[in-house]
């Protein structure tokens, strides 16, 4: 019927190469990826279609050996995008600024204790993972560091939903380059 329909049915080799920094090493070992460099060791569980071959410590293929579909492509993009985050991780690190907008808000820490003081009757009290610091450099500003990207980005986003800005004046917590459009008062 189709003259290539022999050659499409056949399984091909797709795959990315990632290059390594001379800081980091890499172990693979069980379906798992162990990335360590100077500021810690992450850890990755393959997808059971994904295959990732080390090369001479210095480059790292992924590649899949099953059917070459959409879903496959994207899972070596999605692996790939990850692992190059774990590297970037443990070599340089992940941060995120934070600033509190409004009377008398602010905030302290104390022993991976975050103490937020953010208009309500009381003061909120949100304790860091281990992994994660935090640090104030003012009364207003949160500083979140740490080796992954996924649980510095996801505290800094349960720390905003404590007090999002509010669309009229813009008291909050935000990002420190999030843009406020605000919304003009009622008229009468």
């Amino acid at each position: 019927m189709y003259p290539d329909a022999e050659h499409i049915s056949r399984p091909h080799i797709y795959k990315t190469i990632i290059l390594i920094p001379n800081i980091t090493t890499i172990k693979l070992q069980d379906r798992c990826i162990y990335i360590t460099g100077t500021l810690g060791t992450l850890t990755l569980e393959l997808h059971k279609s994904i295959d990732v071959q080390l090369h001479d410590e210095k480059k790292l293929s992924v590649y899949t050996t099953k059917n070459i579909n959409n879903k496959n492509k994207a899972l070596i993009g999605t692996t790939c995008a990850l692992i190059n985050s774990m590297i970037t991780g443990v070599t340089t690190g992940f941060t995120k600024k934070l600033q509190l907008i409004g009377i008398g808000y602010r905030v302290a820490i104390q022993n991976n204790i975050i103490n937020l003081t953010i208009g309500f009757s009381h003061p909120i009290n949100y304790t860091l993972p281990v992994e994660i610091t935090a640090t104030c450099p003012s009364q207003t500003e949160i500083i979140i560091t740490g080796i992954n990207k996924q649980i510095v980005g996801q505290i800094a986003a349960d720390l905003r939903s404590l007090r999002p800005p509010e669309p009229f004046k813009g008291k909050g917590i935000r990002y420190i380059n999030e843009i406020i459009h605000n919304k003009d008062t009622k008229k009468r």
